[in-house]
């Protein structure tokens, strides 16, 4: 698992269309702004491997949003193999992209539970949505790391030293 975490002051987000693989959700949600203030936008990358969810993810997760001092924790997930626009690479095998799908909803759905379980406050961002986002940078800058947790349970975390974390939403940020 790969998460890189960017802190804003405001974000928000509409569902526009269904992409390859959307999960369902309430038709009424459609076109419907969500929108949080202070928040850590933690975009979780699930690597094959990854299910069932380490504890050390958790942390990770955890250690981004206290780092960050977030009152709020949106994640945007993708499996490994998936590119912004919502396509597979092809570096996917195609026998193994549903099953890849379905463990990286796993993963999330168990991330965002194991989350609130220690209290924090969390959204899951539908997966496989087409969505338009805006956001609105914190007057304080945080340089968070990007984390990768592989599935033995190894913890790799570098800084952020080039601003990546400004382009971890694979949508247009204004």
């Amino acid at each position: 698992m790969r998460s890189i975490g960017t802190r804003w002051r405001s974000f928000e987000y509409t569902l526009v269309a269904a992409g390859p693989c959307a999960v369902a959700v309430d038709p009424t949600t459609v076109g419907v702004t969500q929108s949080f203030l202070d928040c850590l936008v933690a975009r979780v990358v699930v690597e094959p491997g990854d299910c069932p969810l380490t504890v050390e993810a958790v942390r990770a997760i955890r250690y981004l949003c206290l780092v960050s001092e977030a009152a709020h924790i949106v994640i945007a997930g993708t499996p490994h193999h998936m590119t912004p626009d919502g396509r597979f690479t092809s570096a996917a095998d195609p026998l193994d992209v549903l099953a890849h799908v379905a463990d990286t909803l796993d993963v999330l759905s168990d991330l965002a539970e194991q989350l609130r379980e220690y209290g924090e406050r969390v959204h899951l961002m539908p997966f496989g949505w087409n969505v338009a986002c805006r956001a609105e940078k914190s007057v304080r800058q945080w340089d968070l790391p990007s984390i990768a947790v592989s599935p033995s349970g190894y913890v790799d975390v570098v800084p952020d030293s080039v601003g990546i974390g400004d382009r971890a939403l694979a949508c247009p940020v204004r």
